[in-house]
């Protein structure tokens, strides 16, 4: 035990020193401020966004690879909403039901509210995309499944596992293993529910070459029938945290995803994204 929190310090040591710089926009609505959510508004901000994005970080925040593709796609006409979930999550009650409902009351309004804050009230045709990394990939589907939200057109999710919760347990943090308890969840199950209708959502699953999870993404691509599509990011791990590669591949996911899932309406990926 001693050992596996020592591990566990020296993880949130490292990624406390990769923060990045935060975004300098503050939130017109002061009860966005201090929840843990960074906002990144379309570039230019005299045309409306292409697609409202709201990014769950991983196990340990929202940290700098995140809050670098976060501003890449900000640059690409998104208007995106990350959100460090871990003092959520952290917080909840025990017991799956309570917990259930806890986050979900929590996490709808945060989300429709960075939303307003992001997209012009006008502009109700603006889709919303979830995404997340790794626990916030599995996070993200959770809540496209069991949040009732307007606009959803689809699912991001990179590097997501087969089983996941709605907390922080050491395996996350050390990735020994998936997790088992009674609070568990089969991530194809919710993938199921995404997918069907009346949701009806897509889902892009962006994983690197060599990330020891890849083993989940038969049974989520099953789960997910002709409305999930997988993306390589190559010579990339579970941590994508080198963007240089990951960026393209994640614009390549959003036209698929606002294309309608029709893949013969997906260009290469090019370097100009």
């Amino acid at each position: 035990m001693g050992l596996a929190l020592a591990a566990i310090a020296g993880i949130m040591a490292a990624c406390a020193t990769m923060g990045g710089e935060e975004p300098s926009y503050v939130p017109r609505d002061a009860a966005l401020r201090h929840v843990g959510l960074y906002f990144y508004p379309a570039v230019p901000a005299s045309r409306p966004p292409r697609a409202f994005v709201f990014f769950f970080g991983n196990d340990v925040g929202f940290w700098r690879a995140h809050r670098q593709l976060a501003a890449d796609l900000a640059a690409q006409g998104y208007a995106v909403a990350g959100f460090d979930m871990v003092p959520l999550l952290r917080a909840l009650p025990d017991g799956r039901a309570a917990r259930d409902s806890a986050f979900g009351a929590r996490i709808g309004p945060l989300i429709l509210g960075a939303r307003t804050e992001l997209v012009p009230r006008a502009r109700s045709d603006v889709p919303m995309v979830l995404a997340g990394h790794s626990l916030g990939a599995e996070v993200a589907l959770w809540t496209a499944a069991h949040v009732g939200l307007p606009h959803v057109v689809g699912v991001f999710a990179l590097s997501p596992g087969s089983r996941s919760h709605l907390r922080v347990a050491a395996s996350d943090l050390l990735m020994t293993s998936e997790p088992t308890d009674p609070e568990s969840f089969a991530v194809a199950d919710v993938v199921a529910r995404v997918t069907a209708p009346p949701t009806g959502a897509r889902l892009a699953i962006i994983r690197g070459q060599h990330d020891d999870l890849q083993f989940a993404d038969s049974a989520l691509l099953a789960a997910g029938g002709a409305r999930a599509r997988r993306f390589v990011v190559p010579l990339a791990g579970h941590s994508l945290k080198q963007m240089t590669l990951a960026r393209f591949v994640v614009r390549r996911a959003l036209r698929w995803l606002l294309d309608g899932g029709d893949p013969s309406r997906v260009a290469p990926v090019s370097p100009t994204g």
